[in-house]
């Protein structure tokens, strides 16, 4: 039905969104074109297209940069290269939530952060113990991390039963958990460094602070300082991601003024817009109504847009904008060059048994939520934190379980976990790492929401919002 304003006006109301740009805000939309991905990759592998499969993701692209050549297959280009702008927008996150969310202050990070700890130490000791003494026990990383948009996507399945105070502690558990696996590829992860690179890198990521010391607030700066940085921490041996990450907390979180005064500024132009208006019609010209504006106007159009682009904090500015290609092209093809494992159905049975996959899978399904759950449980009991609002110890477990969805990061930390393995047994390896990550991940899932939907009831999140 159309609004009054709609009626009167023949214009869309002020907060009106387009059907595709509501679509792809949908908190389904990112995980939806992930499992679409990796299914993909999934059947093409096994249905026939193997070949063709191991062919398009090795083949080999160059990048020259002076006398320095890049040349890597796709697989690696998108690992190493498209990945460090998902990690460069994970530091974004993991900034502003510092700054202004649920991780600014020590008492409200604090539960979330345990959880978080918990939810790492549970998986990797449960996957170091099956894999002790064997050619995979390097990869007790591979369990530790969270899926945040599958874990965040399963929860909002729930909208309407569970606290919102639940997804804002998923949220900050998630993002503790990303720069616990961050700091696993930095330390253990990491092939023999090259002083130089390094010492390069480090050195612009340092200029990088400076830059926002001194107010810069253009972008291009930091995206030409950060392709450098990414090339040196590429030759350094330093996985590149890890270069993202940094880079970003030195982009700067403060506008360049405060909103009372983009309000009374915009004012002024409103004011100015309408009275080039009045100015045009007294002189007599007729400008082509609702059609073109007058070159005054114009002009302030202009500026009112420069004002829109200063009230924004690059840090929130880059974000967003960063956001749809990460969720919309990025992951999917991450997912796509990452997920094809081929099955040996006759043989499927004696691999689910195999260390790796075993390990990766309880270290998911168990050592997740429990981890999570214990550690929440201990910092509570001992006083130094508090259930969030409406949130009970069941739901704990449930959202410790959707923890559990380990996917893109597993994934991720799988492939490089057993670089330094025979070549061949590295394949196998691998291969049986991501068996354990597709399958403790869907179990994680369905164990979530099955615990969550029997312990809460419709309208559960309406109650706490009145209340």
């Amino acid at each position: 039905m159309a609004t009054e304003h709609e009626v009167t006006t023949g214009l869309p109301a002020l907060d009106y969104t387009p059907r595709l740009r509501s679509f792809l805000h949908h908190e389904f939309a990112g995980p939806g074109l992930l499992l679409v991905s990796a299914s993909a990759a999934m059947l093409t592998v096994n249905f026939g297209g193997a070949e063709w499969y191991a062919h398009f993701c090795h083949q080999d692209f160059g990048l020259a940069l002076g006398e320095r050549t890049i040349k890597q297959s796709l697989h690696h280009w998108v690992n190493d290269g498209l990945m460090a702008i998902f990690f460069f927008v994970v530091g974004l996150e993991i900034k502003r939530e510092l700054l202004a969310g649920e991780l600014k202050t020590p008492r409200k990070a604090m539960l979330p952060a345990a959880a978080a700890l918990g939810g790492m130490i549970g998986p990797a000791l449960i996957y170091f113990v099956l894999n002790y003494g064997t050619e995979g026990q390097h990869g007790w990383g591979v369990p530790v991390a969270t899926d945040i948009a599958f874990a965040a996507g399963c929860l909002a399945l729930l909208r309407g039963r569970v606290s919102p105070a639940l997804m804002v502690f998923l949220t900050a558990l998630a993002i503790v958990d990303d720069l616990g696996a961050v700091a696993i590829i930095a330390l253990f992860y990491t092939d023999t460094l090259q002083v130089q690179p390094l010492l390069i890198g480090a050195t612009l990521i340092i200029f990088s602070f400076i830059l926002g010391q001194f107010g810069v607030r253009a972008m291009w700066p930091y995206a030409l300082l950060g392709l450098v940085v990414w090339v040196a921490f590429l030759q350094s041996g330093i996985h590149a991601t890890i270069a993202g990450v940094l880079l970003a907390f030195s982009i700067p979180h403060t506008a360049r003024y405060e909103t009372r005064n983009f309000s009374a500024r915009m004012h002024t132009l409103l004011h100015r817009f309408d009275d080039a208006e009045r100015e045009w019609e007294k002189e007599g010209r007729k400008p082509i109504q609702d059609v073109i504006v007058n070159s005054r106007q114009q002009s302030l159009l202009r500026n009112m847009l420069d004002e829109v682009h200063h009230v924004e904090a690059p840090l929130q500015r880059l974000e967003h904008n960063l956001e749809p290609l990460v969720v919309f092209v990025i992951l999917p093809l991450f997912a796509f060059a990452n997920a094809g494992v081929e099955i040996d159905w006759a043989n499927v049975g004696h691999r689910i048994y195999e260390p790796v996959t075993l390990g990766a899978f309880l270290g998911l399904v168990l050592g997740k939520p429990w981890g999570i759950f214990v550690a929440s449980f201990v910092l509570v009991k001992i006083g130094l934190a508090e259930l969030p609002r409406g949130v009970t110890w069941p739901q704990v477990l449930g959202v410790g379980a959707l923890g559990g969805i380990g996917f893109t990061m597993s994934l991720f930390v799988n492939d490089l976990a057993f670089v330094g393995s025979d070549p061949a047994a590295a394949v196998q390896l691998v291969s049986d790492g991501k068996i354990g990550v597709f399958a403790g991940s869907i179990v994680s899932a369905a164990l979530g929401l099955g615990i969550l939907l029997a312990f809460s009831r419709p309208g559960s999140a309406i109650r706490y919002e009145e209340e």
